[in-house]
């Protein structure tokens, strides 16, 4: 289990202490704005949003959902949010620190951790949220019988699913640009990944 260190509310581009890089690394390129960017990842789960919705409602049959707690639905995907960010962290390995807090001023959460892991973790880590989308989702089709659970379930699933899109388009970019056996380093400047060598 890594350590966790909650640092409350802190501006977006705080720098965070960093471990040692080797010299021969590559930087991952992220294309363009962290949020902006990322819009065109949310597609497909969006997608797979509706069509949840649609096979509830056509083939399992499903009440329409009570508009008066859309909105504590939508509390509830946001008060979620702190989650996504654990479920990242608790995937870095034992005695390595992980930063989680907000950032107000981008009504975002983060978690961050400037050690290296494999590229096979790192994908894992940055998927692990996309279980706050597909567990409201099972809940929703397999035990919403009423107009109030659905309410409540689809905005949690909706956000659950789509909250990662930031992490999808990252995931998309290693796998593009990073040999299997790399492993993947944040740094206060960006994202880098190289290949360990052994010691003798």
């Amino acid at each position: 289990m890594p350590k966790l260190v909650w640092c409350g509310n802190q501006p977006w581009d705080k720098a965070f202490p960093e471990a040692p890089i080797p010299a021969e690394k590559y930087a991952i390129k992220l294309p363009g704005s962290v949020f902006i960017r990322s819009i065109p990842y949310g597609a497909i789960p969006a997608l797979c949003c509706l069509l949840i919705i649609f096979l509830k409602k056509r083939v399992l049959g499903w009440p329409n959902p009570s508009p008066v707690y859309v909105p504590i639905g939508v509390l509830l995907g946001l008060l979620l949010l702190p989650v996504h960010e654990m479920l990242h962290a608790c995937c870095f390995q034992r005695g390595q620190t992980v930063y989680i807090g907000i950032s107000l001023e981008k009504f975002a959460a983060f978690a961050v951790c400037h050690e290296p892991i494999s590229r096979k973790r790192y994908i894992v880590m940055s998927l692990a949220p996309v279980l706050l989308g597909l567990l409201p989702a099972l809940l929703f089709l397999l035990f919403s019988q009423t107009s109030v659970s659905s309410a409540l379930l689809i905005p949690v699933m909706v956000m659950g699913f789509l909250s990662p899109m930031p992490d999808y388009r990252d995931v998309y970019q290693i796998l593009r640009q990073t040999p299997s056996q790399a492993m993947i380093q944040s740094q206060n400047s960006g994202l880098f990944w190289y290949i360990q060598t052994r010691s003798c």
